[in-house]
């Protein structure tokens, strides 16, 4: 299935696209430095994925895979500086975090990108007030500070989920 056009607008990182249904998605990748602590290296390079619908007429809107394949090839732009790393949090604050993360581990098997050369590394996180949420890092097979990343997550999810 072919993807919806997009527009992509670099200096804020972000992605727009309409579907036939008239509905308008801003798939947004926010610079988030501060997320891990980790060296400049890797730190520089990790972006929040928000994917956020911003119109839509009144009523049902029927189903559209075509959604599917247009975040796909979205990531597939946004990935091609191999150094990215892409980190999508599910918060569980209205109730259907688990839902989102559901879908978004669906789609990330469906779209077989880890045969594509990515890697997803998932963690859960717990707060003092005990809100929780899972949060996933996705980024280029070859990236060759991988094992960094996946420690500098470690290091983040070891620090929220000591007992407080």
């Amino acid at each position: 299935m072919e993807a919806y056009l997009f527009e992509f607008f670099p200096d804020e990182h972000f992605y727009l696209f309409k579907t036939r249904y008239e509905v308008r998605y801003a798939i947004r990748f926010k610079p988030s430095f501060y997320v891990l602590d980790a060296a400049p290296v890797i730190a520089d390079n990790v972006y929040e994925l928000v994917i956020a619908r911003i119109e839509k007429p009144e009523g049902p809107i029927p189903p559209d895979e075509q959604i599917l394949y247009t975040i796909a090839a979205i990531a597939e732009d946004f990935f091609k500086k191999e150094q990215n790393i892409a980190i999508y949090v599910c918060d569980d604050s209205g109730g259907k975090g688990k839902a989102r993360k559901r879908k978004f581990d669906g789609w990330f098997v469906y779209l077989n990108f880890e045969g594509r050369g990515f890697m997803k590394i998932d963690q859960g996180f717990r707060e003092a007030d005990g809100f929780s949420y899972s949060a996933s890092l996705i980024f280029k097979s070859e990236n060759p500070l991988k094992i960094q990343i996946i420690t500098a997550l470690d290091d983040l999810a070891a620090k929220y989920n000591q007992p407080k």
